[in-house]
């Protein structure tokens, strides 16, 4: 384990920039501080820097030919890499009090939901769909200065940096509040009174920490009340996270239906909406977001 103690100085390959190389700075200062980076492609420069990536084929570069391999068959990149090395300190940088069981959640779910696809698309390794979907290695690329420019490429890697800083920080933020909100899961989760419904105090990240307890697949809704405590919503639960495909979704004949349409239907007078698509509905009473989950199960 390298300590970060010892290391003043970084340095990485000068010219156009990637979001495995940018991304990997970012996840060095989070760690370090605002500690300054050396861009450039001389060897003896490189070699008086204390910490160097992404060039240089030393341990965290992955240009060589026997570069490391994931079991999913993902390379690793410099940022994979720096992640794998750093990842766990820059996770306690954000709550001391974890224990090696949360900060592996939130490193795993990291290096699954940010790293590896900047890892891939580094590596060459195509893992786009069908329809474009504009990627953070793509976001990060548009930094570089066009061909028609005379701006600074060191400035725009400092510009880029400064996004990929933004985007590591939430990621890992809102894992940090999926975690403080397992306690709040949990007894929700404990106390159910119908089987199929969750109903939770507060408002919380709920989904990651339901799929690990309830497995049995029992809570088809969840109800919440809103950020502002003034409706409550009523919920589906998704198969996996990341999917749209529910255990049950919300009672049909109510579904992108008007307020007095709902109210009508159902028989409630305080209906706020209901999405066409059948995954979320809201009222402003609890024995009204009850009823629809109930009509539901």
């Amino acid at each position: 384990m390298i300590n970060e103690k010892n290391i003043k100085t970084l340095g990485t390959h000068s010219g156009k920039f990637h979001a495995d190389d940018v991304m990997a700075t970012s996840i060095l200062r989070l760690l370090l501080g605002d500690v300054t980076v050396t861009r450039t492609r001389d060897e003896d420069v490189l070699s008086k820097l204390d910490f160097v990536y992404d060039i240089s084929f030393g341990e965290f570069d992955h240009h060589q030919l026997d570069k490391e391999i994931r079991e999913n068959d993902i390379p690793y990149a410099a940022c994979g890499l720096v992640w794998r090395e750093f990842g766990s300190r820059v996770i306690q940088k954000f709550n001391s009090q974890f224990d090696e069981i949360d900060i592996t959640s939130i490193f795993d779910y990291v290096d699954k939901n940010l790293v590896q696809g900047i890892d891939a698309t580094d590596n060459g390794v195509d893992i786009k769909s069908e329809i474009k979907v504009t990627s953070i290695s793509d976001i990060i690329q548009s930094f570089n200065p066009t061909w028609d420019s005379d701006d600074s490429k060191d400035d725009a890697f400092e510009e880029a940096v400064g996004c990929a800083n933004q985007v590591i920080k939430r990621i890992i933020s809102r894992q940090v509040s999926v975690v403080n909100a397992k306690t709040i899961v949990d007894d929700a989760f404990q106390n159910r009174k119908i089987n199929e419904i969750m109903v939770l105090k507060k408002g919380c990240p709920w989904l990651q920490q339901l799929l690990k307890i309830d497995i049995n697949n029992e809570v088809l809704f969840v109800i919440s009340p809103d950020d502002n405590n003034v409706e409550y919503k009523i919920l589906t639960v998704k198969k996996t996270v990341g999917t749209f495909e529910a255990r049950r979704d919300i009672l049909e004949s109510i579904r992108g239906k008007s307020r007095e349409e709902i109210n009508a239907i159902i028989k409630i007078d305080d209906a706020v909406f209901c999405h066409k698509a059948g995954f979320i509905a809201s009222t402003i009473s609890m024995e009204s977001a009850l009823k629809i989950a109930n009509l539901s199960i």
